[in-house]
């Protein structure tokens, strides 16, 4: 009897923390969204910016540093960083995935 019991209490308890953890994956899926949607326009695309500055100030190669600032910082019509914005509210991709995807293909 106590071994059914024990078992019932086990089963109970897994099914429970396996619904709180795919929960919470559910509320951080879209956590840099969330984020982001927090603040104005103009704040976001400075937000993403300022993950491409620290980005690009971590790379080793000095050309790719200087083709990134190029493409992603300095570009007038902000491309990248639009694309980067679009992917992270459209596809709930957290700023890391989304910039890695919007700048694929910038710099060789």
């Amino acid at each position: 009897m106590r071994s059914m019991i024990a078992a019932a209490a086990m089963i109970a308890a897994v099914c429970c923390s396996a619904k709180a953890a795919a929960d919470a994956n559910q509320l951080s899926d879209c956590s840099d969204r969330n984020a982001l949607n927090s603040i104005a326009v103009d704040a976001r695309l400075v937000a993403i910016k300022l993950y491409y500055d620290g980005f690009i100030l971590g790379l080793t190669d000095a050309s790719r540093q200087k083709c990134y600032e190029a493409r992603a910082l300095n570009d007038d019509r902000l491309a990248i960083v639009n694309k980067t914005l679009e992917l992270i509210e459209r596809d709930c991709l957290p700023i890391t995935t989304a910039a890695r995807i919007a700048a694929e293909g910038a710099c060789p």
